[in-house]
């Protein structure tokens, strides 16, 4: 009875992660591919767009510590996930306000807001997973994995239908999301309260610190300083390229902000989909640093093909490529460090690198696409900026050349 139990609550747990790994990262893609564009349409010029997704990803870094600090004052993690999604709620709910009451102002609030509740799945679902199944869990944290990509697939779509169907743009019916989201927080709010949660806890041994040796952590040190570089380059490539791929279909091809649009965006994001097992069949068996160099450099290659010819098979596999590549980086750490450093050098490539790419993407490319509007014209503004950016990421992928070779010791493989 007891197995049958613990079967019924591992299963209700990755159910309820699943759904809100779904929800997260399609509530994610609904800034960049539904709001950014809509703004854009409506005068707000690039350098502002930039700006407001690098104050996204900012606020989204600066609100982490407070995610350990909800799950004890809430007393749990399925409680501290479900309040990651009421903040979710009242951020589009108040961009659909905005929308609605044409204030600007309030949506802008709401896309900078999300950032503090995109900030709490991702730590939580990863989390409560590997409590609930311990050294089993890769398979879960699988098939979690492919319901955030799913989620981040089919957002834009479902915002593109709710949003662009009729016959005048309804954006603020991105109410119906918000509800939603907020629907599904109380239900796993409930589930924690009234079935099933996982309370605090600590690692024991203090296994994620760096070893004491000297030269040891001189040379751990010198090498994450050098991946943290690489992440943070490629990362600033590919965020601005993210940022502003909605826009750029729209303004630069001239397809208009319609279902169509969220289908065409929609087929873009789920390249990621067969790429990460692609890439992570690959990198088993080629070498993780040569792929996730290979993947850098054909990331950038693709996109410029795409800027040079709007062919939107090249667009399909360079996104491919930039969202596919990231848990390589996470891979190589694995490979590259001692056990005891392995969580430590992940948290200063995450916290810094990416975040820091985060910001700095959105921003430069803002800012440079807005220098070059009075140069260029708006449409050749854009391309122009993402260009440059691309120079970053050719940089990233050559670096992966002075990463040393990892030591002789048995790998995980990075899928299955």
């Amino acid at each position: 009875m007891t197995q049958q139990r613990s079967t019924n609550y591992r299963t209700s747990v990755l159910g309820l992660t699943s759904i809100g790994h779904f929800i997260n990262d399609g509530n994610m893609w609904l800034i960049p591919g539904i709001i950014l564009p809509v703004l854009n349409q409506v005068g707000v010029n690039y350098a502002i767009i930039g700006l407001l997704s690098a104050l996204y990803a900012a606020v989204s870094a600066l609100a982490s510590p407070l995610v350990p600090m909800s799950i004890r004052w809430l007393g749990g993690h399925m409680r501290a996930m479900a309040l990651g999604m009421f903040l979710w709620a009242f951020a589009i709910g108040l961009s659909a306000i905005g929308f609605l009451v044409h204030d600007l102002f309030l949506v802008y609030v709401g896309v900078v807001l999300a950032g503090v509740g995109a900030a709490y799945y991702h730590p939580i679902g990863s989390a409560l997973l590997s409590a609930t199944y311990g050294g089993s869990a890769g398979a879960a944290l699988g098939i979690n994995g492919a319901f955030g990509s799913l989620g981040r697939t089919l957002y834009p779509l479902i915002g593109s239908i709710l949003v662009f169907a009729g016959a005048v743009s309804a954006v603020y019916n991105l109410w119906i999301l918000a509800l939603m989201t907020g629907v599904v927080g109380v239900g796993v709010f409930m589930y924690g309260i009234y079935r099933f949660d996982i309370s605090t806890y600590e690692r024991r041994g203090g296994k994620g610190d760096p070893p004491s040796s000297t030269n040891a952590l001189r040379a751990s040190i010198m090498l994450i300083a050098l991946l943290f570089l690489i992440t943070l380059l490629r990362n600033t490539a590919g965020q601005g390229v993210q940022t502003f791929l909605g826009i750029y279909i729209n303004k630069v091809l001239g397809i208009k902000l319609s279902v169509n649009y969220g289908e065409i965006l929609s087929i873009l994001l789920a390249s990621a989909i067969i790429g990460q097992p692609i890439l992570g069949w690959l990198s088993d068996r080629v070498g993780r640093r040569l792929i996730a160099s290979l993947s850098t450099f054909a990331f950038a290659i693709l996109f410029i093909v795409f800027i040079y010819t709007g062919n939107l098979v090249a667009a399909f596999f360079a996104i491919m490529f930039v969202l596919s590549n990231f848990p390589l980086i996470m891979a190589v750490l694995g490979d590259l460090f001692p056990r005891e450093q392995v969580s430590w050098a992940t948290s200063i490539v995450w916290n810094g690198a990416v975040t820091g790419g985060n910001v700095l993407g959105s921003l430069i490319t803002g800012l440079l696409a807005q220098y070059f509007v009075p140069i260029y014209g708006e449409v050749g503004a854009l391309e122009h900026a993402l260009l440059i950016m691309m120079i970053l990421a050719f940089i990233s992928g050559a670096l992966w050349l002075a990463v040393p070779k990892p030591p002789k010791r048995t790998r995980v493989p990075l899928f299955g």
